[in-house]
């Protein structure tokens, strides 16, 4: 780069800050390598104690080269007097994922400067990350009364949409912003996320990396693009990106899983052909007792134990079966006949590792333990990704899912689907449709 171009940096670090100068002084400073070492150099040299005007600059500064906890403790100095100082500090907040954090910031600014509408926007934004829905559409609804409509305000309508489970109305969303806003990161985001929940893995692939192309990191994306590299098995590309976000956040908790994971899965060997076995297996053991020809008598008593298919059926001893009224031995040797046909046996669900399993009891779960992020499960990679491809981020969202809903994500088979159900069983949780 050329000198004119250092000078930029400087010339617009000096000049009186706002949104569209911090817009061009980050795609300045961005450019090359040199220009970041300079801006570094800038925003170190403003005093620590300095006023709220300087901290600002401090602040977006360091935002820019991607030190966003340095951002945070800084731009506080300058919240919520400087308006655009709250609103970086919302964003800093949510993108080292403390949308709880950022909620906070954004009422405060939002009391202090009530016209500014991308305090309104951020505040919106923080409240839909946290699932507080209906306030949330309540405050969006004001601020469009406020403000009209705009992107932005489009966009927000379209997440709202996506997280109440209007995905089809969340898509033609996305797509009208980038259609006016080519490059709006969190639209590309939210639609890469889009196509990769549907399972159009190329056309999320392609999305995530136009986000790569732009700076400052978007550290989701990237992790996200990682995600589906390993499920191509291109782990080497898949490293890249965790090292890439490592890179502009140290420290960043999933990125340092998400990159020892790889670095394991390049060599793990994956039975494809055992999974295969056992997704059979548990086709099999779905299926209804009904389809069965069964006696009236026998029928009658499974339906009255809540026997419902082969699966629960062989949670079921002899002693089990024949200790309910009605049910002899006539009925026994019937249903016996019946598991075999399809290579089963009484008893054989009770049997792991050669000693009697027995369910754990069903015990009173609090909200903080629904409220836990998925990883406190601490499942193996493969179950992880599956939670990240299903969008599963905490325990209360699994537990609301069915097995039927897990199993039908890619690479999601019977292993998997039996290590989350250990899992939930620790805590004294299932899945929807499990019987206590």
């Amino acid at each position: 780069m050329t000198q004119a171009t250092l000078a930029d940096v400087k010339t617009l670090f000096e000049a009186d800050f706002s949104l569209q100068n911090f817009a061009a002084l980050r795609d300045a400073a961005l450019a090359t390598r040199e220009n970041q070492r300079v801006l570094g150099e800038l925003a170190d040299g403003i005093d620590h104690n300095a006023g709220a005007a300087k901290a600002l600059k401090k602040g977006a500064a360091y935002m820019i080269l991607g030190r966003l906890q340095t951002a945070i403790n800084v731009l506080q100095k300058a919240h919520p007097e400087e308006q655009v100082a709250s609103i970086f500090l919302g964003k800093a907040h949510l993108d080292m994922e403390e949308p709880d954090e950022a909620k906070l910031v954004y009422r405060e600014a939002l009391a202090k400067h009530p016209d500014s509408r991308h305090t309104a926007y951020g505040l919106v934004f923080a409240m839909l990350s946290l699932n507080e829905l209906d306030e949330a559409k309540e405050i969006l609804a004001r601020a469009k009364e406020r403000f009209g409509q705009d992107e932005e305000i489009t966009f927000l309508e379209g997440y709202h949409q996506e997280l109440t489970g209007d995905y089809e109305g969340a898509r033609k969303a996305y797509e009208a912003v980038l259609e006016e806003k080519p490059n709006h990161m969190r639209a590309l985001f939210r639609l890469a996320r889009w196509h990769q929940t549907w399972g159009e893995e190329e056309e999320a692939l392609d999305l995530y990396e136009t986000i790569r192309r732009h700076k400052p990191t978007f550290a989701n994306a990237l992790l996200n693009l990682g995600n589906l590299y390993e499920d191509f098995q291109r782990y080497d590309q898949a490293m890249d990106c965790y090292e890439e976000v490592l890179e502009s956040i140290p420290n960043h908790s999933r990125a340092v899983m998400f990159l020892a994971d790889a670095r394991a899965s390049k060599t793990m060997f994956y039975d494809e052909e055992g999974e295969r076995r056992a997704d059979r297996q548990s086709a099999i053991l779905k299926i209804p007792v009904t389809d069965f020809e069964l006696s009236v008598r026998s029928r009658n008593c499974l339906n009255k134990m809540n026997i419902k298919t082969l699966g629960d059926l062989i949670q079921m001893t002899e002693q089990d079966l024949l200790a309910h009224k009605n049910f002899g031995e006539t009925s026994l040797m019937e249903v016996k006949q019946m598991l075999a046909q399809k290579g089963l046996r009484l008893g054989q669900g009770k049997i792991e590792g050669g000693s009697l399993r027995v369910p754990p009891r069903p015990m009173e779960v609090d909200e903080e333990t629904l409220n836990q992020h998925i990883d406190a499960l601490n499942l193996s990679v493969r179950s992880r990704k599956c939670m990240e491809r299903l969008g599963i981020d905490m325990i209360g969202d699994l537990v609301s899912r069915t097995e039927a809903e897990l199993l039908s994500a890619k690479n999601f088979g019977q292993t998997s689907l039996n290590e989350i159900k250990a899992r939930l069983e620790e805590r004294g949780l299932r899945l929807k449709d499990a019987p206590y």
